[in-house]
């Protein structure tokens, strides 16, 4: 299984994943012309994509959605919940594009995907577990504002994760933000910060877990230097040595390979 993070942050989320039969995306928060253009940067296409996977209705996730099904005929795999609250800004999508979801799911004979509610402050807010049929798991959630038994279940013995790490809460309370926004971004329906995301990587590490992908870095009240003391100073009281990069909002990371 190979994965880009094709940008992450609040100005547009979209993540890349394939294995030998099948290619999908996971959110598509940006136009379709700049997914196009950050897949061709990897050699791939937007033509050979089978499926697109929702989070849900907010625009830095379902920007190019609708132009990218429409264009390309994709169909989109949504929660009824966020299709409903998002439907505006989809667009008219073709009936057999739409795929309402509601538990596991598979895409062709050799994706099993299952969708997991976390808590974000949209109608209905999703992550997914990805397991390919040689038994390679993935567990993404870019926007989370707590951590549950739900969430940390389906992280559980993955070989890759793709988690947020939102704010640092210093920078957060002194940043420019009005105090509604900060209150909540630090609430349990808002964003993780580097905190929690460190001690939630600490929770769930494995001799299985091979990478680490830290997703939806704040450009006001968080930088990648903070984040990187952070994990590095939680891991390391743990004696954890884990392979981590930090997502970019203006670029895509390299395709890296289970």
């Amino acid at each position: 299984m190979k994965i880009s993070i094709l940008g992450s942050g609040s100005g547009g989320n979209s993540i890349y994943i394939e294995d030998r039969h099948t290619k999908f995306l996971i959110d598509a928060g940006f136009s379709c012309k700049k997914i196009e253009e950050r897949l061709g940067r990897l050699g791939k296409s937007l033509a050979d994509v089978d499926a697109l996977l929702i989070t849900h209705e907010h625009g830095d996730h379902i920007l190019g959605a609708g132009i990218i099904s429409r264009k390309y005929n994709i169909p989109i795999y949504i929660t009824p919940e966020s299709f409903k609250a998002g439907e505006k800004k989809l667009g008219k999508i073709d009936n057999e594009n739409l795929k309402f979801i509601d538990g596991k799911f598979q895409i062709n004979d050799n994706i099993l995907i299952n969708p997991f509610d976390v808590m974000h402050d949209a109608v209905r807010t999703v992550g997914y577990r990805v397991e390919n049929i040689e038994g390679k798991i993935l567990a993404v959630s870019t926007d989370i504002g707590y951590v549950n038994n739900i969430v940390k279940e389906n992280f559980k013995d993955v070989d890759l994760m793709v988690i947020e790490s939102n704010y640092d809460y210093n920078m957060l309370m002194n940043c420019s933000y009005p105090w509604d926004l900060k209150a909540r971004v630090k609430s349990r329906n808002g964003h993780l910060s580097n905190n929690d995301a460190a001690k939630f990587i600490k929770e769930i590490y494995s001799d299985k877990l091979k990478k680490v992908y830290l997703a939806h870095i704040s450009k006001d009240s968080n930088n990648p230097d903070i984040v990187k003391n952070t994990i590095d100073q939680e891991l390391k009281e743990s004696k954890i040595n884990i392979n981590y990069e930090l997502a970019n909002q203006d670029m895509a990371t390299d395709i890296f390979e289970l």
